[in-house]
């Protein structure tokens, strides 16, 4: 048990380290890339970094709550998250209430922080899939279960984010909750209709979209080269930054494709100056961290006894890593471009806080795990106690009986002896006594014969 502690806590340490190592290093990429953007808008080339370092105070708040809430009062909100995120993507869409920005309405402001709803819900589905899942966990999932009211929901909240529009947040939900299904034992025939249905419903939404946008990004990714200056230009510029890096990279801040030629340097495209910049070995350094990301929260959540708490590290884990492939899927020109920042690393303060909090829901799994070490370690000491004590009683027992039963055949010895002596002393005295008496007699019959002599002679 004390080896499986030392798992735990090597798995905890591991994953936070990672986490902040991953934050620090966006944080320099975010200095590099915004810079001349930031100064040009604000005239403060500091004004990403300083928005990202509240993001990253808040964050580490909420990774520090989160950590310290257990795993089976996680289930028990998990329903009511799930209610809020809908009320909260449904007030985005209420003039007054949501922001505008760019044809979308996507954000609620709070103060100087605008709030992004469709981020929160992602780990409001992650907590109500596992949910559903450990609810039926020793039963077949039905058709009618799978549809009610768990399949209306999905649609619902699917529907919404889609009106803000924002199908790279509606993609990143989808995928979560289908990868969540799938390992939680759905049957594969249901599997393969929500795939088809998924499938269909992404066709659907490109080629509807108003003014055909999506599909001419669509097509771009398709044919890069068919529109190098319009639809193509995302693509073929973030292609261009990470061709010149080359090996070693220009040298960080010295990237040239982040001086407006890059749409969006410092949020969707930062992995583009990261391969311009640093080179071969800085997007394989990025590469590494997600993969020890991805291999210590699978491992966090395949040791936690509890199927509620296994589910919804996986499936978190399974999140932040489908947000990192997709972004750099997107810069490299495997994937079509989506709008999904590359997690811990671009700009972005709701991100970074889901993120975070959903890091903290981790750490609350292994902290859970080195818990249950301790406990199954205390009860098997005292089960080792329990045992030494009782073995003690009964070595105590057969000393007492063998002390016993010593004395006792002592008594019995001494008692022999004193009876023997008893014995021979009685033998000893009767046998004087005897040869007392015969003395005695002796002497008599000898005198009565010296006087009957001379009687009898003068009789005759």
């Amino acid at each position: 048990m004390a080896k499986a502690g030392q798992i735990d806590r090597r798995n905890y340490h591991w994953l936070l380290g990672v986490i902040y190592v991953m934050i620090l290093f966006g944080l320099v990429m975010i200095l590099s890339a915004s810079s001349v953007r930031a100064f040009a808008a604000t005239g403060d080339s500091y004004h990403y970094v300083k928005r990202q370092l509240i993001a990253i105070l808040l964050g580490s708040i909420l990774l520090l709550l989160f950590s310290q809430i257990r795993v089976r009062a996680l289930s028990k909100i998990a329903t009511a998250s799930i209610f809020v995120a809908i009320a909260m993507l449904a007030a985005v869409l209420i003039p007054g209430i949501g922001k505008v920005a760019g044809g979308s309405s996507r954000w609620i402001p709070v103060g100087f922080f605008n709030l992004q709803p469709s981020e929160f819900t992602k780990i409001a589905v992650a907590l109500y899939t596992a949910d559903f899942l450990a609810r039926r966990k020793n039963k077949p999932i039905s058709l009618n279960d799978l549809i009610y009211p768990y399949g209306i929901l999905m649609i619902i909240i699917v529907f919404l984010v889609m009106e803000q529009p924002d199908l790279g947040t509606t993609l990143s939900i989808c995928l979560l909750a289908f990868i969540m299904l799938f390992l939680g034992g759905l049957n594969l025939k249901y599997v393969a209709a929500i795939a088809a249905a998924g499938l269909a419903g992404g066709a659907y939404f490109i080629f509807s979209s108003e003014g055909g946008y999506r599909l001419e990004r669509f097509k771009a990714f398709l044919d890069p080269s068919s529109d190098p200056l319009g639809s193509g230009w995302h693509i073929k510029q973030s292609l261009i930054a990470l061709g010149s890096g080359g090996l070693f990279g220009a040298g960080l801040s010295l990237g040239r494709q982040k001086f407006f030629y890059l749409p969006a340097p410092h949020t969707d495209f930062i992995f583009a100056v990261i391969g311009e910049e640093l080179g071969l070995l800085g997007t394989i350094f990025t590469v590494s961290l997600f993969v020890i990301f991805t291999y210590y929260g699978i491992k966090i959540s395949l040791r936690c006894k509890d199927y509620f708490g296994r589910l919804l590290g996986i499936g978190l884990t399974v999140m932040i890593a489908i947000q990192a492939l997709v972004n750099m899927g997107a810069v490299t020109g495997v994937l079509p471009v989506t709008g999904i920042p590359m997690p811990f690393i671009s700009y972005g303060g709701s991100s970074l806080l889901v993120n975070m909090a959903a890091v903290g829901i981790l750490l609350s799994i292994a902290l859970n795990n080195i818990r249950e070490d301790l406990l199954v370690g205390r009860r098997r000491n005292l089960r080792l106690v329990v045992g030494n004590k009782s073995s003690n009683r009964l070595s105590n027992r057969s000393t007492s009986r063998s002390s016993k039963s010593r004395s006792t055949s002592g008594s019995r010895s001494r008692l022999d002896l004193t009876t023997k002596t008893s014995k021979t002393r009685r033998a000893k005295s009767n046998a004087g006594g005897n040869k007392r008496r015969r003395n005695s007699r002796s002497r008599i019959s000898r005198s009565s014969s010296r006087q009957g002599t001379p009687k009898g002679k003068k009789r005759s």
